[in-house]
């Protein structure tokens, strides 16, 4: 009997030691970078946007999607800009750097992007080009945020402000993530036409803005889960795509 318990707490022993090894492979780690991955050589065959790129690696074309990074949308202010600034690397060498996660939901190859030396990631980032998204965890954290102040500090690109003289009477009262809701008020005795602002998220939800009267408030529901209950970002712009308010939610 005895020699059967010992048996028995040997195997516990062994698979613990086995699930231990393999916990960072199998992705079980949560966000936390264990991993360590070296860089790939990769040939630009062609920019999709900002923040998308198509390359060849051993004679196989993929999609790469750049990490800890958003860019503006088509037909959005920095947009051409973005796409530009990651233009310039077409057909050209580069490495990719894959960190915790291999692929997103759309199969794209989750990587940094690095050429002559450069991290375009955090390089777009500092530019003011893109802002930085879901970095919790990711081996360049604490880069992609310094960048980002940086940008934000200097008022560069995406981080410039709005001059529009709405920009005094506009405030934000409220974001409620867990009912999906935001509150805004023109807190001015004159009316503020916002025709072609909007508000986003940290992602890439757009809520397009309506005229506010003076002293008025306005309530705009989520037709959808929108606002991330763990963190946020509030983002209002103006019709020029400048910076309004900027918030933490």
């Amino acid at each position: 009997m005895k020699i059967k318990r010992l048996i028995i707490f040997f195997l516990i022993i062994v698979i613990l030691g086995v699930f231990a090894y393999f916990q960072p492979q199998l992705g079980l780690t949560g966000k936390t970078t264990i991993t360590e991955y070296d860089p790939e050589p990769a040939l630009v065959l062609r920019t999709i946007d900002g923040d998308t790129i198509e390359v060849e690696i051993d004679n196989t074309n993929y999609t790469i999607r750049l990490l800890g990074i958003n860019t503006p949308e088509k037909g959005r202010p920095y947009y051409d800009d973005a796409k530009d600034f990651m233009s310039q690397i077409e057909g050209e060498e580069i490495e990719v750097l894959r960190d915790w996660e291999d692929e997103d939901k759309y199969d794209r190859k989750l990587r940094y992007v690095l050429h002559n030396s450069r991290n375009l990631n955090i390089e777009s980032v500092e530019k003011g080009l893109a802002t930085a998204y879901m970095v919790e965890g990711l081996r360049y954290e604490d880069k992609l945020i310094r960048a980002q102040e940086y940008a934000r500090d200097s008022e560069l690109g995406l981080w410039k402000k709005s001059t529009d003289e709405c920009v005094k009477c506009i405030r934000l009262l409220e974001v409620n993530a867990e009912d999906e809701y935001f509150i805004i008020e023109n807190i001015c005795n004159s009316d503020c036409d916002l025709t072609g602002w909007y508000v986003k998220d940290a992602s890439r939800n757009i809520f397009k803005l309506s005229p506010l009267d003076a002293g008025e408030q306005n309530t705009t529901f989520s037709k959808r889960a929108v606002w991330n209950n763990d963190g946020d970002e509030f983002f209002m712009r103006d019709a020029e795509g400048l910076l309004v308010i900027y918030e933490v939610v």
